[in-house]
């Protein structure tokens, strides 16, 4: 008899919607808070199996108990694999646990890193595997590219979103204290302004800095948008397991090939996880032998600058305020034609709260 297998993707009006949930929670998992669209595999009209991808991501991934053991995780994730790589991807990537690694392995994916979180009562721990055998190496092939041999070199993970004067104001900083200063640039897809705009916006706004690189983050500088809380035991402790793993992956790999002895933060006013996620940060890399300096933000009248702010003004269309708060190549798009589409995206956000 041939089985008909189906891959659907479901919403949440979806009539199969509850099917997906109930699956989830007889898996002992979550639904990740951010994904881009969520998966339903079906056998005979039968649901069997659930994933859910946020950009080349796969999350949430929960199969039916009666068909454990057979090949049907194969099948599933190679249909959705076969939709992130339609869209443009060259990597695909998952965290799992430790007991799941050789069930993803047996799937041709590698294991990139992976962290343990111990505590008085529990450990858990988070396993990062890529689909691609090359793409760590690749990675840092690339990065020895822009090796500078100095004594004292230093980074900055930056998503600026857009670039402000606080953000050059740190870079500004940063370098000052170094030899050389490398800002890594988030690439995650989840900001109001795409990655290569952010990218374009701090390579202006540092094009005055003789000691500065400014270098795409890859897919090894984890996002907040990226990491899963779906399979810990508290959603709380998301933030720590992200700058554990953060951290180990920047000290496994990027501080050698680069020769990197500090990291650089500006302080948090305003958000508490990034506040949360700065104070793991020093605690942890310290442990790693790297130094940790966090910076003072500059501050307005308006208070400490910050990018909300901006891309509220950009709502606004407050372009005498917004020139106080952001240099002038960022000035120069926001006053483009290119912003229309950006706006338009701040609008519908706005809209929607």
């Amino acid at each position: 008899m041939c089985i008909q297998s189906e891959l659907k993707i479901l919403s949440p009006d979806s009539k199969e919607w509850e099917d997906i949930l109930d699956l989830l929670e007889k898996s002992n998992i979550r639904l990740d808070d951010a994904i881009d669209c969520t998966f339903g595999y079906f056998e005979d009209d039968k649901l069997i199996g659930t994933a859910s991808v946020q950009e080349n991501v796969i999350k949430s991934i929960a199969l039916d108990s009666n068909v454990r053991g057979t090949n049907a995780l194969g099948r599933m994730l190679s249909d959705i694999m076969y939709d992130v790589y339609e869209r443009g991807f060259k990597n695909i990537f998952l965290f799992t646990k430790p007991d799941a690694v050789n069930s993803f392995s047996n799937l041709g994916f590698y294991e990139v890193d992976r962290i343990e979180i111990k505590s008085d009562t529990t450990s858990e721990a988070v396993v990062l595997m890529e689909k691609n055998p090359e793409g760590l190496k690749s990675y840092l092939k690339l990065l020895k590219n822009f090796k500078v041999t100095t004594e004292n070199n230093g980074a900055i993970i930056m998503n600026a979103n857009p670039f402000t004067l606080g953000h050059q104001f740190l870079i500004e900083t940063a370098a000052n204290a170094c030899d050389f200063l490398y800002i890594f640039v988030v690439r995650a897809e989840h900001s109001t302004f795409p990655y290569d705009v952010r990218y374009d916006l701090i390579a202006q706004g540092t094009a005055h800095l003789n000691n500065v690189y400014v270098i795409s983050g890859g897919d090894y500088i984890i996002s907040n948008a990226t990491f899963p809380n779906y399979f810990l035991k508290s959603k709380s402790s998301a933030t720590e397991f992200q700058a554990a793993l953060d951290v180990k992956i920047f000290a496994d790999y990027i501080v050698d090939t680069l020769g990197i002895k500090r990291r650089f933060v500006g302080t948090e006013p305003y958000c508490e996880t990034t506040n949360s996620y700065n104070d793991k940060l020093k605690e942890l890399l310290p442990q790693y032998g790297i130094e940790l300096i966090e910076i003072q933000r500059i501050e307005t009248l308006q208070g400490a600058i910050s990018a909300s702010l901006v891309r509220a003004l950009i709502l606004d269309q407050n372009y005498e305020l917004l020139e106080k708060l952001v240099p002038k190549s960022t000035l120069d798009f926001i006053k483009s034609p290119k912003i229309k589409a950006i706006r338009e995206k701040l609008i519908d956000s706005d809209s929607r709260h």
